[in-house]
Formats: C-alpha cells, sequence, structure tokens
C-alpha cells in the first residue's frame, strides 16, 4: 500500500494546526493530493524512471518509451544521490562519502545531495520513489503556506492570499525543478519575505530563531546558487522598507544579519566541508576557465522571454517536439498569464495613486530589475554577474515567477475594493501583446501556429475570466477566475513530473542479475562501455563505477581519465571507449559491462562471463586490488617531469610515483627506493573488512613498503597503523597511499573530515546557546526589577 498521502496529510496537519485556517490548509492539501494523486496514493512514482528505457541494459528489456527527457538529471543523478543519503542516515551513518561513483568522492559536500536537508530528513521513513514524491509535496506545501501568510500578513483577504500562494506553488520554477536542489531551495523564499515583515513590525527573540532555521534550511538545501537569488531578492526588499518607505530602522539590517550568522553556524556540518571540496570540483574549474557573463547567459533572446507568456507558444515540450527555447529554464518563471496582467495592472495601479514609496512600487520595479538580469540587459546584467560571478542568473526566474504570484494576489485584492480598471488595462495589453506574438513571429510550418494556438486556450479563458471578474466584482466571479488560474498553470507545470508505475523504477535485467551473483566480500569496480550501466544508477544496485556522472565531481581525477585513458569528459554524458588501457586494472575494474556485439577485447586479458540480449559482461583477468604493496617506488619533485611521466606510466602492478614523501626514517627511506635483488620477498596486504569508506588491512611486509589505492586522495582520508595515527602518502599523483614498517601491521584507513566534525560541534554549540539564552535574558531581567 502507498500510504505517502497520509504520511504528508499527518505532517501537515501537525504543521499548520496553529498556522493556517483549517478551510485553507485543506485546500492546499487537496490541491497537492490531486497535483500528486496516483503517485501519492498507488503505486506509481513521479519521478522520470521512464528514462532508464534510453540505455542499455534497460533498452533492450523494457523497449524506449519516455515521457520527460528533459529531467533526465532525476534519474541520473538526484535519485540515486537520495538513495545513498537516506541508507547512510538509516544506518546512523552521515552521508559523507559517495564511494560508487568516480572511485569515490565527497557525498555530503557535494550539496546536490541535499544529504541534511530538513525536508530528506522528514521522508526518511518512506521507500525512496515514494519519499521523493513526499519530498515533492512537502516542497509544495511549504511554498503554498508561506506565500498564502506572506499575503495575508500584507493585508490582503484570503481568496486573494491563496491566489499568489497557487500561483508561486505550483508555478513554473517549483512545477520543473521539483526533484532538483533547487526548489529544495526555493520553496522557503516566500518564508524569507514574510520573516522579513515580521521582524520590520517587530523584532522578538523567537522570530529571529525562526529566521536562523529557515535560512538554514535553506543552506542545507543544498543550491548555493538559489541561497544566492533569494539573498539579493531579500537584501533589496529590506533596502526598500528601510531605505525607501521607511518602515523600519537600519536595526534590522543588524537582525536579519545575526540571523544569517547563526543559520551559518547551525549549517556548519554542510558548509565547511563544501567551502572545502568546492574549488575541487569540476564544476568550480570550469567556471574558473569560462564563467557565466551576461554576453554568455543562456536564454536571454526575446524570443525566450514570449515563453514567460505563453510556456507552450514554441511547442508542448516535452509531449512533443519544439522549435524554439522551450527548454525547462525559460518555462520556470511562469507563474500564469494573470501574473503578467497583474504586473501591469500593479503598474497603472501605482502610476494612478502616485504610491511611489510603496511595497507595491518595489514589486513593479523588482520584476523589471528581475526581468532585466534575466535578458541580460546592459549594465544590469554585468553588474549582476560582477557581485556573483559563479551563478547562472538565467534562474532568476525564480525570482520573477515570486513577484508575479505575489502581484496577483495584490491585484485580486484591489479588484475586491473595487479598482477595476487596472485589471482591465492589464487584460487589454496582454491580449495585444498575445495578438502581435502570433501575427509578427514567422512560425517555420503551420502546425506549429496551430499548436500555439490550441496551447493559448487556457490563457485565453483566464483572461476571459479576469474581465469577467473585474467587471461582476463579486466573490462567485473571482473564484471562478481562481479555478481557470490553478487549470492554466496545471496545464504547463503537471507534465514535467508525469506519475509512472512503480516498477519501472531501476528494474532488474537478466545482465544485473547475473552481476549481483558475481559479487563478493572483496571490494571491485566496474566499468560500462558507452552508456551502458550509466554512471550514478550503479548506486541503486551497490556497485561501484569508475566513471562520473556529476559537475561536481573531482577535477584532477577527471582530468587523469581524460590524458591517461581518452575518457572525453567535455560531453555533458561521457561514455567510457577504452578498453586496452591497463588504468582499468589499476582502478580496481573486475567487470566490465558492454551493450554492442560488435565490441571486440582481448580474451587473454578479459573472460567473458556473461552474454544475453541486455548485454555482455567481462571479466578482468589482471584486475589489481583495491589495496596493494608496491614493489618500486619512484620520486620526482619536478612538475614538468612528474606529470607527463604518469600520464604515460601503465606498469601499475609493480611501479608506483610519488611527487612527495614524509620519511618516518632513514630505514624508510633505503628501503623505498634502493634496488632491490631480483626474486626478494614482497609485502602483502589482505582487506579484512570493509565498510562505507572504511577500510581495515592486514600488511606483512619484509621491509619499508608503500601501500597503494585506487580511492583519491581528498582532505579528510585517515590512516591508523596499529592503533597509531600516521600521516597518509599521496600517490600516483591524485590517489590514497600509506607506508608500514617491516613486520605485519594492522591498518584503518577511514573517511571522516575535520571539517564536518567541527561543524557539528559548532552547530551543537549553537543550538544549546539559542536554548539557553532566553532563561539566561529572563534571570538578568528578574534581577534588574528586584
Amino acid at each position: 500500500m502507498n500510504f505517502t498521502w497520509l504520511y504528508v496529510g499527518v505532517l501537515y496537519a501537525i504543521a499548520t494546526a496553529r498556522v493556517l485556517p483549517k478551510r485553507i490548509a485543506l485546500l492546499f492539501y487537496a490541491l497537492v493530493l490531486v497535483f500528486f494523486f496516483k503517485p501519492m496514493t498507488q503505486h506509481y512514482v513521479n519521478i522520470p524512471v521512464d528514462m532508464l528505457s534510453t540505455i542499455p541494459p534497460w533498452t533492450q528489456i523494457t523497449g524506449r518509451h519516455f515521457l520527460n527527457p528533459e529531467m533526465n538529471d532525476v534519474m541520473f543523478q538526484h535519485a540515486p544521490w537520495a538513495h545513498q543519503a537516506r541508507e547512510s542516515l538509516k544506518s546512523l551513518r552521515a552521508p559523507l562519502w559517495n564511494e560508487a561513483t568516480g572511485c569515490g568522492y565527497p557525498l555530503l559536500a557535494n550539496g546536490q545531495s541535499s544529504a541534511l536537508s530538513p525536508i530528506r530528513l522528514l521522508a526518511l521513513p518512506l521507500p525512496l520513489g515514494y519519499a521523493m514524491t513526499a519530498e515533492a509535496a512537502i516542497k509544495l506545501l511549504i511554498a503554498l503556506t508561506f506565500t498564502f501568510l506572506y499575503c495575508r500578513g500584507r493585508g490582503w483577504s484570503e481568496l486573494a492570499s491563496t491566489f499568489g500562494a497557487v500561483a508561486f506553488g505550483f508555478g513554473g520554477f517549483l512545477a520543473v525543478w521539483l526533484h532538483f536542489p533547487h526548489v529544495t531551495t526555493a520553496c522557503f523564499l516566500p518564508t524569507v519575505l514574510y520573516l522579513i515583515d515580521r521582524l520590520a513590525e517587530r523584532r522578538s527573540f523567537g522570530m529571529f530563531v525562526a529566521a536562523a532555521i529557515v535560512w538554514a534550511s535553506i543552506v542545507y538545501g543544498g543550491h548555493p546558487e538559489t541561497a544566492s537569488h533569494i539573498f539579493v531578492l531579500a537584501f533589496l526588499y529590506v533596502i526598500w522598507i528601510v531605505a525607501v518607505e521607511r518602515a523600519a530602522s537600519w536595526r534590522l539590517f543588524l537582525t536579519l544579519g545575526g540571523a544569517m550568522t547563526i543559520a551559518a553556524l547551525l549549517s556548519a556540518p554542510f558548509l565547511l566541508p563544501f567551502a572545502e571540496s568546492m574549488r575541487s570540483s569540476q564544476r568550480y574549474e570550469k567556471l574558473g576557465i569560462e564563467p557565466w557573463s551576461a554576453e554568455t547567459l543562456p536564454y536571454s533572446t526575446w524570443h525566450s522571454s514570449l515563453v514567460q507568456l505563453q510556456p507552450h507558444f514554441y511547442g508542448r515540450v516535452p509531449m512533443e517536439g519544439k522549435w524554439g527555447p522551450s527548454d525547462p529554464d525559460p518555462i520556470s518563471g511562469f507563474a500564469g498569464i494573470f501574473g503578467i496582467v497583474s504586473w501591469v495592472a500593479l503598474l497603472v495601479s501605482v502610476i494612478r495613486r502616485r504610491a511611489w514609496r510603496s511595497r507595491e512600487a518595489f514589486f513593479v520595479l523588482a520584476t523589471v530589475f528581475v526581468f532585466g538580469v534575466m535578458m541580460a540587459w546592459p549594465v544590469l546584467g554585468e553588474a549582476v554577474h560582477v557581485v556573483l560571478p559563479l551563478v547562472a542568473h538565467h534562474r532568476f526566474r525564480l525570482l520573477l515567477n515570486m513577484l508575479l504570484a505575489i502581484q496577483t494576489a495584490c491585484v485580486i485584492q484591489r479588484m475586491q475594493d473595487g479598482e477595476r480598471a487596472p485589471v482591465l488595462i492589464g487584460v487589454a495589453v496582454v491580449a495585444a501583446t498575445m495578438l502581435a506574438m502570433f501575427t509578427l513571429v514567422e512560425f517555420p510550418e503551420p502546425k506549429w501556429l496551430h499548436s500555439a494556438l490550441l496551447a493559448a486556450i487556457p490563457s485565453v479563458v483566464v483572461l476571459l475570466m479576469a474581465i469577467f471578474a473585474a467587471t461582476r466584482n463579486s466573490q462567485p466571479a473571482t473564484v471562478l477566475l481562481l479555478v481557470a488560474v490553478i487549470a492554466e498553470i496545471w496545464c504547463v507545470t503537471y507534465i514535467w513530473s508525469p506519475p509512472l508505475r512503480e516498477e519501472l523504477m531501476y528494474p532488474r535485467t537478466p545482465m544485473l542479475e547475473a552481476l549481483e551473483k558475481l559479487r563478493t566480500k572483496e571490494p571491485f569496480r566496474v566499468a560500462g562501455w558507452g552508456a551502458t550501466f550509466f554512471p550514478n544508477t550503479n548506486v541503486m544496485y551497490g556497485f561501484e563505477d569508475i566513471r562520473v556522472h556529476d559537475p561536481m565531481a573531482y577535477a584532477k581525477y577527471m582530468n587523469f581519465l581524460q590524458y591517461a585513458a581518452g575518457y572525453d569528459t567535455k560531453p555533458y554524458f561521457a561514455m567510457w571507449l577504452n578498453l586496452e588501457t591497463t588504468l582499468l586494472d589499476y582502478l580496481n575494474v573486475k567487470y566490465v559491462l558492454v551493450d554492442d556485439p560488435n565490441v571486440t577485447f582481448d580474451p587473454l586479458r578479459y573472460e567473458l562471463v556473461y552474454s544475453g540480449i541486455d548485454g555482455r559482461i567481462l571479466r578482468n583477468r589482471t584486475v589489481l586490488p583495491r589495496f596493494y604493496p608496491a614493489r618500486n617506488v619512484i620520486m620526482d619533485f619536478r612538475r614538468e617531469v612528474f606529470y607527463p611521466r604518469l600520464l604515460k606510466h601503465t606498469d601499475w602492478a609493480q611501479t608506483a610515483l610519488l611527487d612527495d614523501l614524509k620519511l618516518e626514517s632513514q630505514q624508510m627511506h633505503d628501503d623505498f627506493f634502493k634496488p632491490r635483488p631480483a626474486g626478494s620477498p614482497l609485502a602483502t596486504s589482505k582487506i579484512v573488512k570493509t565498510g562505507t569508506a572504511d577500510y581495515r588491512i592486514h600488511v606483512r611486509a619484509p621491509r619499508w613498503s608503500l601501500v597503494v589505492s585506487s580511492i583519491p586522495w581528498w582532505p579528510g582520508w585517515k590512516v591508523e597503523r596499529n592503533g597509531k595515527r600516521v600521516d597518509p602518502i599521496r600517490v600516483n599523483g591524485l590517489f590514497l597511499g600509506f607506508a608500514v614498517p617491516p613486520g605485519e601491521t594492522d591498518v584503518r584507513v577511514w573517511y571522516a573530515p575535520w571539517t564536518f566534525w567541527a561543524g557539528v560541534w559548532i552547530a551543537l554549540a549553537t543550538i544549546v546557546a539559542l536554548l539557553v539564552i532566553p532563561s539566561v535574558a529572563r534571570d538578568l531581567g528578574g534581577r534588574r526589577r528586584a
């Protein structure tokens, strides 16, 4: 049974018991339940598991059928990372290390795993497929609730506030990026605005702590880009309140700055590891070479701007083809056509009232600012990129969605108050703009014009209902307009996360079942040729892969694979096509999975252990263990010599290369680097116990010996030798190794970055301080009065 609906309902009822009117809470929950009806009540999921049918080994078994290829990252990245984080947390382990891809790199520090997000934690009791649906529902409920509360705080009616909540909660940004960390972060945007208003009205310790918790939740969401966009809008909002409206003193900056400081301390378990690893990522390296700029900003043409008005103007993506910019990013700013009407209406209202210092004027001007950044207007776009150079500002569409939703609520309130003319003017302007779109844009074929006209029908209905509601000015007419707005938005956003049968979620094929039977206690890795068993899908079956599909992957490791084995890492979907390189031996690749029957292999090196309709499994006869002693050690400090030698190196089994070494004794130097007689005894090693990023190894060595591994070097790896901590050694340019003295040695190698544990203590100390401060303040107040 799927009790996701009940689980989410109970959580929401508890959370809103004293926050929302019961009828509004019930309405929001009912809307979310209808939006996710099948995945919340039946054996369905709403993540794009059908994408598996596009890659082997599933292609030959399940056949090609998929609804939304635009959302492939959910299937190939976010769901596997969620699985890893959830399994670690349920096993009471910190989700620190991703051992399953790229020979290993940090998991928590890769913010997109959202490993410690409160939303992810809330969904832990459910199975992964249902948990992803629960997380999505919780995100929308947070957005709906706090947009409503923000609008109510502005003094607008329940009906007007519901308009705003629906326009943001089901709008383009949240619905398109629903299962991405973008939305795990973005859903808290209305909460930020709500708390700013509350703190501007009256500062209290409770509101201060609430603001800190919300900002910490934003950080734990794992998408710094979206967090920075929320900060930009919040900062401009506070400036307007303090400097233009003069509705609060400058102390509001101190209060909010203090809340953000506390939030940083609370989120230190994520922030410190993230700061440590960010500069090592492939994404950071790429942006350092080609940073975002106003000139390179995607979707900044006027063609793209039309999608904000009519998302299906260039085709009903993903249900059919497209002929223009109908990608997820342009569509993500959509808040319903009434949002555009509301901006025009509010502009007219502000001009008529001369309300230049009003909050409404801020919404109008902020919309122009956000749109200018999105469209890379001169000076404006460049200035924002100077302030935030590593951020993709085409996703400012989150802020556009939020602002249009707020303006929707504001205009409905004005309409209820009898101000009808601005609404009618807004409808006329938007209708004229739509007419110009259809008459001035040159469609490549008549069918696209017909498609665009059909897609515009829900928007036309909204415009007609807006005229009806404005002229009648009655509650029933406004409710009918709300229904039309919901229907129009859902027509656009529902298709981005359609329900799919649960059995499509990472099914086992005969080849994968055969691979599971080959599993041993000794750790090993696999590699898929081409797209076979695409990286990160291996996570769902408990296998480790040398390939990576993640912009946060270790840049040095990816460059090493590119130059040493020809693994082209430039394409977004990088493919491994080299079966000859001995690097596969060193990287502990025991099995290679191949789907193409025309691929040839050396039978002396590979043994065919499975062949079926879904592919072949080749066992690597020359695979090297995860840890093994090297017979020869070569050291060279000169970078210009060391790295060319490393990239041409093939004798991985016998020889290790070092570019630095901290000697423990002269005997260690002699044993490492002096020539050894032929036939001299060699060290041996055996892994006696393995865990997640934790190995116990027993080594017998006749002399000081170097044990090398195929685990990428990363800050946080620790080595303990016979119970005593020693420094690890970087071997072969970027991998982990350690030295052992003569005799028998028990070694433990594990990953425990000090940044995480320091962050944990900082967060705990902050929580204790927040709990103690109120009682201390009461005691001090009582003594003063006494």
